[in-house]
């Protein structure tokens, strides 16, 4: 056990320390599912059967989740996906971020952990590298949060997988019948 496993907050009810890179990748999952569904139902509604440069889509879609992920961490210390799963993030001394600390740090994420959108296979690797390895990740470090993790149910985990499995649907749905009205628009139909 290392001693990153047997720190916890001075109350002792989060875990601050322990590292768990598969419980931020899912949260982050999630998220990401979150914001891409908003943003295929806006596309649905305001520019029915339209298609977009997909990486400058990409991009956009996760600054905009970069700027709602810091007014929800600096409001509740928490995302949907974060909450899910038990996880909150605070500053050094666990008290809720403000805004500037936690958008400093949601770029960051954006930029370090997910590549702007586009290298993100490549930052994931490198941020679970940086986590596993050192304990904590390169915007958590510069921004001066820690992540706390609370133990998660099995009814916790049954509800993190259905609603994964319920946003993917979703948003291939939304993919499909925005394609489907491409198609008759192209077609004239």
């Amino acid at each position: 056990m290392s001693e990153y496993d047997r720190k916890t907050d001075p109350q002792g009810f989060y875990n601050i320390f322990t590292v768990q890179p598969w419980v931020r990748f899912w949260a982050r999952v999630i998220d990401t599912f979150i914001i891409d569904t908003i943003v295929r139902i806006t596309q649905l509604l305001f520019f029915p059967g339209s298609t977009f440069e997909p990486v400058l889509l990409t991009v956009g879609t996760y600054f905009i989740w970069a700027l709602a992920e810091a007014k929800l961490i600096s409001t509740w210390g928490t995302t949907p996906g974060k909450w899910l799963l038990k996880i909150k993030v605070r500053s050094n001394n666990s008290q809720i971020l403000d805004f500037k600390t936690a958008l400093k740090r949601s770029i960051l994420v954006w930029m370090l952990g997910m590549g702007f959108g586009i290298f993100t296979t490549i930052s994931y690797i490198f941020g679970y590298y940086e986590l596993t390895r050192k304990g904590i990740t390169p915007w958590d470090r510069i921004s001066e949060c820690t992540v706390q993790y609370e133990k998660i149910s099995e009814n916790r985990r049954i509800a993190v997988v259905l609603t994964v499995i319920g946003l993917s649907v979703m948003y291939f749905a939304l993919i499909f019948v925005n394609a489907l009205l491409y198609s008759i628009k192209a077609h004239g139909l």
